[in-house]
């Protein structure tokens, strides 16, 4: 059963990144209209039968060199089977239903409690007992892995589908910012076919977004979330499955070892943003290269590679060069990897400081020597005690995460070199993190004048990220030895080990979302019903030029109902407040910070060249009394949504 979903999936990713890549090079060199989508579903196709042509043809020689040495052992082991065949059936159906009983009770608790409000964080509205569900599931899930149930696999693609998809459910109207932008990018690309100017990057997602939803007729926003969460939940198992049975024989320990993998925090997969996209397309890469034995399986690679530096070149650039350093490792000419492997690891250290250092100079040249350099953190040890016990146990992981994850590395490291001679491609991921650490390290000096203050590390940031997705071979090595170990001590101790896991997992689960608790604010309010309200009256009510000051939600709001309606300024203003680059935003921190006057409105419309505005005021806004007070007297009329949520105030001049 694993080696046909395996097969199947393997496909389906083939054929889901040659889509992206085809309409997004159709739609850079044309556009997605019903014409360009043709094209691309023409080129998506065709490039897809040559590629599983060649790989059929490779699959097929592999197994008729290996035939003639299974076959007498495979029948006398079905002999030695058959008697206890149907008591190995039931106890897999049994623990499949047991299973599948508490994954489905844990979707109805998320099911039952999203909502269409303003929150921080999902835990905020999500009950405690998900948690307990979560962990028996967790615990039934190693249960069916250790019985060697036929489902186990397809249970972990489950469980990493649960684990990424808590926002996807509880969050009704979307989660974040960024998402509401590429929707309605994705929205206006799906109607008029193209959005100016056309970027080189974002063009993977969006283009797998449009064309999947012209093919489907799904609602393009649901199609846009569910991508990320959905796919790295389907792709990231069975991507880890093939490797690891490359590396190691014993099929427990590898599935225990997928599973165990989601005690390292997974934030970056909850959310579709084209980043995010293109970090998953990214750790498969690194995954399938510890399994590349062949030309086509090094072509899977590419095809990984170029979608996502189309998708987002901060990924999709060292997926390429790794690929490149993929194809030197694998070449038999001594003298091409003397000079070719210093070259690329050369480029891979400079490329995005280059890149990000020209993007600095183009959009703030006055200002590149006013930021401060980022700070990569200090490893300090911190022992949380002020809470529960769980509160506790959660955040002296979250608080050290830093250790566990240097002591998987460090150890992972050691195993490799004891086994020098068959673990020599770990070596080029060790090159490679090291590259993209050196980097970051350069990237964290470039200000990035052109940003808002508490956004200027981001870029930096992500580059750490992928330097430490690279270091991934050595964690899942060092797991593995770990549960070597585990497996072969006595009951109690495996017990004991197995309830420490599933602590860490549903501490991952909780440590990988937005928080509000007494260790941690995420800040971040989700859109609401109240603001939909909110820019649907402005709509209504306003003419045909004015602006709005709101904060960056009800902006996203705005977004979702409207994508991008007006421009002043030359097209260079958009209407509503964009945090990173908007001096609207600016206009609209002066209204709640200093005072909501009219002064500060009127400068705003001048900025534009309107005569109408209207400034937003959410009720969980720090000072909310005193701003409502003071802007119901500078303002020329006001609208309460919701029981005091939303407040509408219009200004005009």
């Amino acid at each position: 059963m694993n080696d046909k979903l395996l097969k199947i999936v393997d496909s389906l990713l083939i054929l889901l990144c040659l889509v992206a890549l085809s309409g997004g090079l159709v739609y850079r060199g044309y556009s997605l209209n019903n014409s360009g989508i043709a094209i691309s579903l023409t080129l998506a196709v065709i490039s897809f039968i040559i590629i599983q042509y060649s790989r059929f043809s490779a699959n097929q020689k592999s197994c008729q060199s290996a035939r003639s040495e299974v076959l007498p052992e495979q029948a006398e082991k079905r002999k030695n089977k058959n008697y206890f065949q149907w008591k190995r059936g039931l106890l897999d159906w049994l623990l499949a239903i047991g299973y599948l009983s508490l994954m489905a009770a844990c979707f109805y608790d998320l099911l039952t409690h999203s909502t269409a409000g303003s929150i921080v964080s999902p835990w905020q509205v999500v009950s405690k007992d998900l948690f307990l569900l979560y962990f028996c599931a967790s615990a039934l899930l190693i249960i069916n892995i250790t019985a060697k149930s036929k489902f186990a696999l397809l249970f972990l693609v489950l469980h990493y589908f649960l684990s990424f998809a808590v926002t996807l459910v509880v969050y009704r109207l979307g989660y974040g910012y960024d998402p509401f932008i590429h929707q309605a990018t994705e929205n206006l690309i799906d109607k008029n076919g193209v959005v100016e100017p056309k970027p080189f990057y974002y063009l993977g997602q969006y283009a797998l977004a449009v064309i999947a939803h012209k093919i489907t007729a799904l609602p393009l926003a649901w199609l846009d979330k569910t991508l990320v969460p959905l796919a790295a939940a389907v792709f990231l198992p069975l991507a880890l499955w093939r490797s690891l049975k490359e590396w190691f024989a014993d099929e427990r320990i590898n599935l225990l070892l997928i599973f165990s993998l989601l005690a390292l925090t997974f934030p970056f997969l909850i959310v579709t943003t084209p980043q995010n996209f293109a970090y998953l397309l990214l750790l498969v890469v690194i995954l399938l290269g510890l399994a590349c034995k062949s030309l086509p399986d090094f072509f899977v690679i590419l095809l990984l590679s170029l979608t996502a530096l189309i998708t987002q070149p901060i990924a999709g650039l060292p997926a390429l060069l790794f690929c490149a350093l993929l194809a030197v490792y694998h070449s038999d000419k001594p003298k091409f990897k003397k000079y070719f492997y210093p070259i690329l690891i050369i480029i891979t250290v400079v490329i995005l400081p280059i890149l990000f250092y020209f993007l600095n100079q183009q959009l703030a040249p006055a200002a590149l020597n006013d930021g401060l350099a980022q700070n990569p953190g200090q490893l300090t040890l911190t022992i949380p005690g002020q809470e529960s016990f769980v509160l506790n146990f959660i955040y002296l992981y979250a608080f050290n995460w830093k250790f566990a994850f240097i002591l998987l590395v460090v150890s992972g490291m050691a195993i490799a070199g004891k086994h020098r001679e068959q673990c020599k491609i770990f070596w080029l991921y060790l090159a490679t993190s090291l590259a993209l650490f050196t980097s970051y390290f350069i990237t964290s000096k470039i200000p990035f004048a052109f940003l808002i203050n508490y956004e200027r590390g981001d870029y930096a940031e992500r580059i750490l990220l992928i330097a430490c997705l690279f270091l991934l071979p050595f964690i899942m090595i060092a797991i593995y030895a770990l549960m070597e170990k585990v497996l072969a001590r006595n009951l109690i101790f495996k017990l004991t080990w197995a309830s420490a896991l599933i602590f860490l997992i549903c501490a991952a689960l909780y440590l990988s979302y937005p928080r509000f608790d007494n260790y941690y604010n995420s800040r971040g309010y989700s859109v609401s019903a109240s603001d939909i309200k909110a820019v649907n009256f402005i709509n209504e009510k306003a003419g045909a030029d004015y602006i709005v000051l709101a904060n960056q939600q009800v902006s996203a709001a705005s977004l979702s109902q409207f994508g991008f309606k007006k421009y002043y300024g030359d097209g260079r203003l958009f209407y509503y407040p964009i945090p990173t680059s908007s001096p609207l935003y600016q206009s609209y921190l002066d209204m709640v910070y200093k005072k909501p006057s009219r002064e500060t409105m009127q400068q705003a419309m001048n900025l534009a060249g309107v005569n109408e505005g209207y400034f937003v005021l959410n009720k969980y806004w720090w000072a909310f009394k005193k701003i409502l007070d003071q802007a119901k007297l500078s303002a020329d009329s006001w609208q309460e949504f919701d029981n005091g949520a939303v407040f509408v105030f219009k200004y005009t001049q």
